[in-house]
């Protein structure tokens, strides 16, 4: 970030030498500036918010293809990718015809948003927007759960970081509360090198009734 930073600084002392310093030339460029700020801003908002969603959604891709079903994907994770990363590309490109020096600043927050909000919180939920959302607050209720997938259902019935409510954790125990020899729904997952594999996770038993 240092390193773009100087660059960008750099940039722009060479663009302002090149100006000729008299009255009506610094209004006109001052004038120039003014109108990209806004441009420039909303185009870095967007395209991180786009460059978002194409890294959630093709980080699922990549996972769903080394899975053990050797799906990439439904249509819609895919239509995401490509409309998330269409936009991103298209928000690059209008900074560096307009403001070519801001690209210096734009790149590394497009890549954070790819890389932390797209992959990291993709991966961490499962790929699943409820998940994520159950996490993020760090509480779920019923509805939450029915929103979300088997498998993401399934982890978050379990993981100590969501809070359950009553009806959420009745739910749970009618999902998690199998019998001898099956499985819970959810419990498959990919396993061994890069997942190829289909494995269950170790049957939940019945809970004894207190005596």
């Amino acid at each position: 970030m240092h390193l773009a930073w100087t660059a960008f600084t750099n940039s722009l002392h060479a663009v302002w030498s090149s100006i000729d310093a008299s009255p009506m030339n610094i209004m006109s460029y001052g004038w120039k500036i003014l109108w990209k700020i806004p441009v420039v801003t909303l185009a870095v908002a967007i395209g991180s918010m786009a460059e978002s969603q194409a890294g959630w959604s093709g980080a699922e891709m990549v996972v769903n293809f080394f899975s053990f079903n050797q799906d990439s994907g439904s249509f819609v994770t895919k239509l995401f990718f490509v409309v998330g990363f269409t936009i991103s590309v298209g928000t690059l490109m209008l900074v560096r015809r307009i403001a070519k020096p801001m690209l210096w600043l734009m790149v590394p927050i497009l890549a954070y948003f790819a890389a932390v909000p797209g992959v990291w919180n993709g991966t961490a939920s499962d790929f699943d927007s409820t998940r994520y959302e159950a996490i993020k607050y760090k509480s779920a209720n019923a509805d939450a759960l029915d929103q979300m997938s088997e498998r993401s259902r399934f982890l978050s019935c379990q993981d100590s970081r969501i809070e359950l409510t009553a009806d959420a954790k009745v739910v749970c125990e009618h999902l998690l509360n199998v019998g001898q020899g099956d499985h819970a729904p959810g419990g498959e997952h990919g396993c061994g090198p890069f997942g190829i594999f289909g494995c269950f996770s170790s049957e939940v038993e019945k809970k004894k009734p207190n005596r």
